[in-house]
């Protein structure tokens, strides 16, 4: 329910009874994991925008979503992410609060999720920057040396941060 997730000390529980099912390695932890999932993803004011989204915006929920992010599998991450943040990246690595969430996915998500975020994010990296949220580039590159085969895409996208794109005349100074 919707109540369990409010109270700081609820969400604090939740948290630890995440932490705690994933080093049992219970299988139970998984259905937990999709059910809390599925709380963040219910009731939205921003009738704009996807509840999970608003839930990542929220600081208590966001901390939630982010320990669900680090127990759940390549599979529920895949579904979490093509679901609910694809497409809305450049948005939620700039918000103050969100970013972190991404950074929790990136962390843990697996190599076609990983490439679909460079993808929609490595053209755009300047503007967490500018935001001063350096974790989502550095969780990119993290992600990226996870998976040797991203590295040059990466690093293509971290290079042009802050330059012209390719081709493209110099600014007068």
């Amino acid at each position: 329910s919707a109540a369990l997730l409010t109270p700081a000390c609820a969400s604090l529980c939740l948290q630890g009874a995440l932490s705690a099912l994933h080093r049992s390695q219970s299988p139970s932890c998984a259905r937990f994991c999709r059910a809390l999932i599925g709380c963040l993803s219910q009731d939205s004011p921003a009738h704009d925008q996807s509840p999970l989204l608003t839930s990542l915006q929220d600081p208590a929920r966001s901390r939630l979503l982010e320990a669900a992010m680090t127990v759940l599998d390549p599979p529920g991450l895949r579904e979490l992410f093509r679901g609910h943040l694809r497409g809305h990246l450049r948005g939620v690595a700039s918000h103050r609060v969100a970013n972190h969430g991404l950074q929790r996915l990136l962390d843990h998500a697996p190599e076609d999720v990983v490439e679909e975020v460079l993808s929609e994010l490595g053209p755009a990296l300047e503007e967490p920057l500018a935001q001063g949220h350096p974790g989502v580039v550095l969780a990119l590159l993290g992600a990226a040396q996870r998976h040797p085969r991203l590295q040059g895409e990466a690093l293509r996208c971290l290079f042009q941060v802050g330059h012209a794109p390719f081709g493209a005349k110099p600014r007068p100074l």
